[in-house]
């Protein structure tokens, strides 16, 4: 397995402000606020439902690259295909609902509050397991994410099968390893 290295973990952490106090130089990367109010995605999706469903609060050119951060709304027993990225890792924190998580060979189950960092490299796989809707915060770092969830959002319902998904995976850096879960997080 790939190691994070210092400077990664803590970016997809957001706890950059806590470099002084533990004696590392983390350049900043952003030169401006940004802020995404309620509802709100500061990337410009091209399809309505994306951008419900998976709101961007910090796209990749608010961080200078670092990072990218969404809202996720997932309808219970859903979460997208077994996958993993090679270009980003992954942490989420779950805001409403009960999820599942199985990274690698092990398998958590979180509730409001807890979070999991999915290193590059390993596969993983979530879902929402309470009965109502469910939110996730998730950090991609480095950023750029965004970018997929836009190239899913274009594709048309009827489109989106096991072969579509990984054709845009496979753009992003990212395999297809294993089904979902439940259902596809999409087509709920």
């Amino acid at each position: 397995m790939e190691t994070l290295d210092r400077r990664t973990l803590l970016r997809a952490l957001g706890a950059t402000s806590l470099a002084p106090l533990m004696g590392t130089a983390i350049p900043a990367t952003a030169a401006t606020v940004a802020i995404a109010r309620p509802g709100e995605s500061r990337y410009q999706y091209a399809s309505a439902q994306q951008a419900k469903k998976s709101p961007c609060k910090l796209t990749s050119q608010d961080s200078g690259g670092a990072m990218s951060i969404f809202e996720l709304y997932v309808p219970s027993q859903s979460g997208p295909v077994r996958h993993v990225h090679h270009r980003e890792d992954e942490w989420c924190y779950v805001a409403a609902g009960e999820f599942v998580f199985g990274v690698g060979s092990e398998k958590f189950t979180l509730p409001v509050g807890g979070s999991v960092l999915m290193p590059r490299a390993v596969p993983h796989v979530w879902a929402n397991t309470a009965s109502g809707d469910g939110k996730l915060i998730v950090t991609c770092a480095p950023g750029g994410f965004e970018k997929f969830f836009d190239a899913l959002g274009r594709l048309a319902d009827n489109e989106v099968n096991d072969t579509r998904i990984m054709a845009v995976m496979s753009e992003y850096g990212m395999d297809y390893v294993g089904p979902a879960l439940f259902g596809i997080w999409r087509q709920k």
